[in-house]
């Protein structure tokens, strides 16, 4: 099975909450679960508190290709819409949506 090790954790530029992943076949990945983090960084940085639940949130985890710097590759290079994810699962968890694109977390 190929890996996925994290490069790094809760990306503070991106979507809380993004992890950056180096794969054994070579490949980059960010991964992004949105989480509730992103209501503390509001609060932390503007001092906003704002209502929200969980259901709120979407239940879908991004990943998209990146490089070894954690910039983001746009799976189908048209800028015109945005930046296009290589998949949309649902998943609870980052590594859950690794495993089911055939990765397996390894451990540093």
């Amino acid at each position: 099975m190929i890996t996925a090790e994290l490069v790094a954790g809760m990306l503070p530029n991106y979507c809380p909450t993004t992890n950056h992943y180096k794969c054994s076949d070579g490949k980059y990945l960010l991964v992004t679960k949105p989480t509730l983090d992103s209501v503390g960084t509001l609060n932390k940085t503007l001092g906003m508190t704002v209502p929200v639940a969980a259901s709120h949130l979407p239940v879908h985890v991004d990943v998209f290709a990146s490089n070894a710097n954690a910039e983001v590759l746009d799976s189908d290079g048209d800028p015109s819409n945005g930046l296009t994810p290589i998949a949309r699962l649902v998943a609870q968890s980052h590594e859950a949506a690794l495993r089911e694109l055939g990765y397996m977390l390894a451990v540093a």
